[in-house]
């Protein structure tokens, strides 16, 4: 990510807090004490609230990544227990990064540096890292942990760089599912049998489908999501994005795969293959929890049948 030398130190001063906090976590106890006060202090709260408060703090700020820089180093700075600063310092940053403010990408990219397992920080943070990480996911229910340490698992592997760079094109081509709208019209355009229903159905299902998970759905449950959801993720690792629940990229993959099963069954082990590689690819580059990615896998796949349903019974 490029910045301004201004954003580049912002980050720099976000990530020397992030730091600093997390060599203040230096036992098992200490860890189990700032995730306890962290649950306690969001209880009742949502992410939308919290990141609409945030977003209000810096609204009237010249600089808005300047303002949410010194809002987290006030919590820092605040005389208080360890566990109390490093809760409120999490707790900020979490909240900052999921404002709806210019300023979020700068917090989110200083979380990122400093709170993944690929991290360059000092000995002492890095043990604070793995002890707070520890806490969260003791304190999880077991589904969420589940999630979480399958996604960890997958993010600690190796990433090769032509590996990353593969995931992220991937990313970008598999955006609204239109690659497999445009796979399909190639298809047409070479007069592959059965093509033109296979547009026909494909089209409405995956607008329809991607539609609707990207925002009635996300926005539902961002609204409804618990902050203390947020900070677990940060904690974890995860990129503390607003928008992660249900993988809209998984559903329209999977409303495409199942649309084109339904036309070229004999080739639906393929279709479902590539729908099943973009959902583990937004695994692998710390976009969604296995969750996220399985819910919109079985989204996609149940909105892309009533919208064939539909569809016959309208033409019929």
């Amino acid at each position: 990510m490029s910045h301004s030398s201004g954003g580049e130190q912002v980050v720099k001063r976000l990530e020397r807090v992030l730091e600093e906090g997390l060599e203040r976590v230096d036992t098992p106890q200490a860890a189990r004490a700032v995730v306890a006060r962290i649950e306690k202090m969001s209880t009742g709260h949502t992410e939308a609230e919290l990141g609409e408060a945030a977003a209000h703090q810096t609204a009237t700020a010249a600089d808005p990544a300047h303002a949410a820089a010194k809002t987290i180093e006030r919590a820092a700075a605040e005389p208080a227990p360890p566990e109390k600063t490093v809760a409120d310092v999490l707790s900020t940053t979490a909240a900052q990064s999921v404002a709806p403010t210019p300023a979020a990408a700068a917090v989110v990219e200083a979380a990122q540096n400093t709170l993944t397992d690929t991290a360059k920080v000092s000995p002492p943070a890095r043990r604070g890292r793995q002890l707070l990480k520890a806490a969260v996911l003791r304190r999880m229910g077991p589904l969420n942990a589940l999630d979480a340490r399958i996604y960890l698992a997958v993010n600690d592997a190796p990433h090769p760089g032509a590996l990353d760079s593969l995931a992220w094109g991937l990313a970008i081509v598999a955006t609204g599912g239109w690659i497999w709208v445009i796979g399909t019209l190639v298809a047409y355009l070479v007069r592959v049998p059965g093509s033109w229903l296979a547009i026909k159905r494909l089209l409405p299902s995956v607008v329809l489908a991607t539609w609707i998970v990207e925002y009635p759905v996300k926005s539902f449950f961002r609204r409804r999501r618990p902050f203390a959801r947020i900070v677990e993720a940060l904690v974890i690792g995860k990129k503390p994005g607003s928008w992660s629940f249900p993988s809209g990229h998984t559903a329209s993959s999977f409303a495409s795969a199942w649309i084109l099963a339904s036309v070229w069954p004999r080739r639906a082990p393929v279709f479902f293959s590539l729908a099943g590689i973009v959902g583990f690819s937004r695994i692998y580059l710390g976009a969604h929890y296995p969750g996220d990615v399985a819910s919109g896998a079985m989204a996609g796949t149940v909105l892309s049948e009533v919208t064939r349903r539909l569809i016959a019974r309208l033409s019929g």
